[in-house]
């Protein structure tokens, strides 16, 4: 039998909030976190790999992403698999793209020594990976396998470690009986069953069956850490130039909406140093309670606002007053 000291697995102290502690440092802003590793999971033909390449240009920019999401400048490592060079090249040119983030073609299968190496070097603050089914999979050991998810879970591991973001792109499997997909789940995503439990965020892309504009995709979040199940993002593509941009949020505000909102809370509280409750916090910005619920709580989360619990309420759970940092 094995025995362990306490410098095997130290215990400590769970750590409490405050600070700088459990805040998310967004590289795009409610999408890609530092130290996440996200999966993308869309349908073959989607536009994952040009979407992907939107969102490496946004961040070596510091522009926004799909015209919504703030995002935080940074070098970033496109690692492709699912095309060559050429097609790239074409898809580049007619992106008219501005920018150069880097890229790796690399062949499968992916060396993970290799990519964890890129990783742990920190000279990069994202990297993006085209796709799982063509740079992780092997004749050995497929995406279906039982121990494919160790895979994720190695490489979600050293992201966490350098908190750098990381984001794998995978396939959806075909619908049934060849229906139109009108919705997806986590059980669409092509593999083994806990392919979604070895990373931190999934979010699956397919297109609209019914669209109310040209070329309309929505952007669905499946769970986990940095999105809330369910967030849609409703989409528009172009042909012409594959370009991106947030139409419509299917349940809330959108992004631009979003941070309107937090500069009107920000400025109150410039002039104000006295924490007050969400439902006054509502009044002053002119919007609903549940709004700014959950404005106050990301921007808390966000390292934004300053939070104070207060008695508890008449169900039991506690009350809090927001104010400044």
């Amino acid at each position: 039998m094995t025995s362990y000291s306490n410098d095997d697995y130290p215990i400590e102290p769970a750590v409490l909030g405050g600070g700088d502690v459990g805040k998310i440092d967004w590289v795009i802003r409610d999408f890609l976190a530092r130290g996440a590793f996200m999966l993308l999971s869309a349908e073959m033909g989607s536009g994952k790999s040009t979407l992907i390449y939107r969102a490496a240009e946004a961040i070596h920019e510091g522009s926004f992403f799909l015209d919504q999401l703030p995002t935080t400048k940074g070098r970033v490592l496109v690692i492709q698999g699912d095309e060559p060079p050429s097609d790239a090249a074409k898809k580049f040119r007619r992106m008219g793209l501005d920018t150069q983030f880097e890229i790796c073609y690399a062949q499968p299968p992916l060396n993970l020594d290799w990519l964890e190496k890129q990783i742990r070097s920190k000279v990069y603050s994202a990297i993006l990976i085209d796709s799982a089914t063509s740079l992780l999979a092997t004749n050995e050991l497929d995406v279906t396998d039982l121990g494919f998810p160790r895979k994720l879970y190695r490489i979600g591991k050293a992201f966490a470690e350098a908190n750098v973001a990381g984001l794998l792109s995978s396939h959806l499997n075909k619908p049934t009986d060849n229906k139109i997909r009108e919705r997806i789940t986590k059980h669409d995503i092509q593999g083994v069953a806990t392919i979604g439990a070895a990373v931190s965020d999934v979010w699956g892309m397919f297109k609209h069956p019914k669209p109310e504009w040209p070329e309309q995709y929505h952007l669905l979040c499946l769970g986990k850490r940095h999105c809330k199940e369910g967030t849609l993002w409703k989409l528009q593509g172009d042909e012409e130039d594959f370009y991106w941009s947030l139409k419509e949020v299917g349940d809330g505000l959108k992004p631009q909406e979003k941070l309107s909102l937090e500069e009107k809370i920000i400025a109150y509280f410039a002039d104000s140093s006295q924490p007050i409750s969400i439902s006054e916090i509502a009044k002053r910005v002119m919007t609903s309670y549940e709004c700014a619920r959950r404005l106050c709580t990301e921007m808390y989360e966000l390292g934004l606002l300053s939070r104070t619990k207060v008695e508890k309420g008449s169900k039991g759970r506690p009350n809090y007053l927001y104010g400044p940092i």
